[in-house]
């Protein structure tokens, strides 16, 4: 598991005690799980020679993207919960935050809403195809291809989300 990270997400998380206290226990089982999955993406996936080798390697890669899948709406049911929080409570953060917390929403919707709901987001429905594919980006790790030319790294949405509640504790 990469530990600074996890670190990162502890120390970050901290931030959503103001919105709501159990938020915090829930940011940090997502950091955990972030650390984790970006443990698994660093290897590439094993080409065994061996039936046996090879049933192991395909359940490991159903393991992760199934938890990637489940990361993703995890994490997007927070950032829309935050979101409405801070609607509902202006003085939760400042103007400039909850612009960014607005804009990660919408991040996070082009893959939740194909995820979830088998069909493209309101956003992009001229775009985007109603089923996001998972695949393997070599240096992102997993993804998922949104549109014929638009891939989306799970680690680029934990790094935003990170990136959100790092800002947010500096404020």
């Amino acid at each position: 598991m990469e530990h600074r990270r996890y670190v990162r997400w502890v120390n970050a998380s901290k931030v959503l005690e103001k919105v709501r206290p159990y938020m915090l226990v829930v940011a940090q089982g997502l950091g955990r799980l972030d650390a984790k999955l970006i443990s698994e993406d660093a290897g590439p996936p094993q080409a065994p020679g061996d039936p046996v080798a090879a049933t192991a390697e395909g359940l490991r890669l159903m393991d992760h993207l199934t938890l990637s899948y489940l990361w993703v709406l995890g994490a997007y049911e927070l950032v829309r919960t935050i979101d409405q929080r801070c609607r509902e409570d202006r003085s939760l953060f400042p103007h400039q935050t909850t612009a960014h917390l607005t804009t990660l929403k919408h991040q996070f919707e082009r893959l939740r809403i194909p995820l979830a709901k088998m069909e493209p987001a309101k956003r992009y429905r001229q775009t985007d195809g109603p089923i996001a594919f998972p695949a393997i980006h070599q240096t992102r790790g997993l993804a998922w291809q949104v549109s014929p030319n638009h891939f989306i790294p799970r680690r680029d949405l934990s790094d935003a989300f990170l990136a959100f509640l790092e800002q947010a504790s500096t404020q």
